[in-house]
This record gives C-alpha cells, sequence and structure tokens, in this order.
C-alpha cells in the first residue's frame, strides 16, 4: 500500500513540474467542470478529453458477511490502484482504458490474504448531443472487459463482458450535474452476474479551484451467475464495481447503495487532486465495502 501512494505522490510532483503556467481560467469549452471520483471503473467524464486518471482506493472490509453459511467474520482492507486513459480524437470521440490496475485483498480472518492484477477494459465514448452554449452533453460509452486478471483477486472470471452507457453533462451556474446509466453485460452469464447501475454527481464551484461534491452509486442484480468457487457460491451480494463475484446468490440482495462527499483541488489549469470518503446506504455485512477512501490525480493534455 505504501509503495502505490508513494507512486501516486511522484505522479503529482512530475505533473507539477511539467506544467508551464500557474493555475488560470482556459477557455476552451467545458474547461471548467471536474471529473467524477468515485465508481471508477464505470462512472466516466460526459466530455471527450485527453487525460490520464491515476487512482488509489482504500476500502475498509466489513467486521462481518452474510453468507448461506451464516455470518462470517472479515475485516481487513481492500487496495485498488489503476491508471486511466482516455485519448480523445476530437470533441465528440474518444477512445479510453477504463480498467487497469493492482489489488490487495487483505482481510484479517476466514478469507486469505492475496495480490494481483485485475482485468483489463477498454472502449470508445460518443457525444451524441455537445452543446457548449448550453453547458450540456449527453454522451454514449461501450466497454470491452477481458479476462487476463488474476482469479486470487476475484478477477479473470468469465469470457469477459460488455458494458454500454449514457451519461449526461449540465452546468448551472457555479453547479455541476453528471450522470450515467449502464448495464454490465457478461459474454457467460454462469461465471459473471449482469447488473445495471447508475451513479450521481453535483459539484459546486466555490473558487476557479475549490470544488466540493457529493456523488451516489447504485447496483442493482439484474441476473445472478453460478460460478463453481468458494466465495461466490455462498455470498449472498455482488462485489459493486470493480469485481463481479459472479455470486449465485446475489439476486438475495441485489442492490448495492453508497454515498460519498468529497472535494477535487484544481492545482493547474491541467492538474485536479481530489479526495472522496465514501459509505454504502445498504447493507454494508451484504457487500464488500464498509467504507472506502477514494484519491485520485487527473492530468489533462
Amino acid at each position: 500500500m505504501k509503495a502505490r501512494l508513494v507512486y501516486l505522490v511522484i505522479l503529482v510532483i512530475i505533473s507539477c513540474m511539467l506544467s508551464t503556467a500557474t493555475y488560470a481560467v482556459d477557455d476552451k469549452p467545458f474547461s471548467r467542470f471536474i471529473k467524477p471520483m468515485t465508481n471508477p471503473v464505470y462512472f466516466d467524464d460526459a466530455r471527450n478529453e485527453t487525460y490520464i486518471h491515476a487512482i488509489h482506493v482504500y476500502q475498509n472490509l466489513p467486521n462481518h458477511i452474510k453468507t448461506t453459511l451464516g455470518r462470517l467474520p472479515l475485516d481487513g482492507q481492500l487496495n485498488l490502484t489503476a491508471l486511466r486513459i482516455n485519448f480523445a480524437l476530437n470533441e465528440r470521440f474518444s477512445l479510453l482504458a477504463a480498467k487497469d490496475g493492482y489489488i490487495d485483498f487483505d482481510p484479517d480472518r476466514t478469507l486469505k490474504d492475496d495480490s494481483g492484477w485485475g482485468d483489463i477494459a477498454g472502449g470508445f465514448k460518443y457525444a451524441f448531443l455537445y452543446y457548449p452554449e448550453k453547458e450540456f452533453i449527453l454522451s454514449g460509452k461501450v466497454l470491452f472487459e477481458f479476462t487476463q486478471g488474476s482469479d486470487d483477486v476475484f478477477q479473470g472470471n468469465g469470457d469477459g463482458n460488455a458494458a454500454p452507457s449514457f451519461t449526461f453533462l449540465k452546468g448551472y451556474d457555479k453547479f455541476q450535474f453528471e450522470g450515467t446509466l449502464g448495464w454490465i453485460l457478461p459474454f457467460n452469464h454462469n461465471e459473471e452476474s449482469t447488473m445495471f447501475y447508475n451513479s450521481w454527481h453535483v459539484s459546486y464551484a466555490v473558487t476557479s479551484q475549490i470544488f466540493p461534491l457529493l456523488e451516489l452509486n447504485h447496483f442493482r442484480v439484474i441476473r445472478g451467475a453460478h460460478r463453481d468457487a468458494l466465495v461466490p457460491s455462498i455470498a449472498k451480494f455482488e462485489g459493486g464495481d470493480v469485481v463481479n463475484l459472479g455470486s449465485e446468490h446475489g439476486l438475495r440482495h441485489r442492490d448495492l447503495v453508497s454515498m460519498a462527499a468529497g472535494m477535487r483541488y484544481r492545482v493547474f489549469k491541467n492538474l485536479d487532486l481530489g479526495f472522496a470518503f465514501e459509505w454504502p446506504l445498504t447493507d454494508q455485512n451484504q457487500g464488500l465495502m464498509q467504507n472506502r477512501y477514494n484519491f485520485d490525480v487527473v492530468v489533462h493534455f
């Protein structure tokens, strides 16, 4: 964990050194807006811009989880360090790599400690509606997830999935509103659960550099899987944004809802730092999140 935090600090320092000017308001359309903080795999910006997005998630696991065998003690942490890349060909179309990184699963009880690489997902995004004068965008996105990740950290199962979604962005005075609706559609229904998700963001520009924010995320299991492994066969829930367990009993607790509060700070016109604290609104013992600390760095080009 410490090594990955050092990596993020180094990235911030390098980005600051590469910046050629102190903060100034850019006249590029939509430049005053910020990226969402949470649901890092699926909640993407509606804008098509070129950026590198470094993410670190520190997630406390619940004291116990509810399973078909009863309550099992868990505790511990899950850490994710990842890098998202978006390459914009123009203001309407971009290519993106959305899920890549290293996962450290470190429970204190029952399950064993493991670490490994997450699955990789990539795709494209297109802005169907693009109205800078109204500060409004509606974009569609499709992600394709591959299964080269490590099974030790609940990755690499199935034959991958497709995740289509629609995202809007709207500015109003100093407010920013953003939301996404999407689906996770596995190619192998026995190995991964089919899910619907929606995420919502509101932020306010206190100054041209400080943006407090609130976000809400909701994942709903539409169709459960039947994965032949210990945790998926006994869990009464699904994993959420990073992990698709392929739970056989995911429909028993089909909804996972979380809330987050945080802030972005615009260090330079091309460099944003972010922090958000996230907690579940649904039963934390029917999931893998007791609470979560989200840290990120966004460098625009």
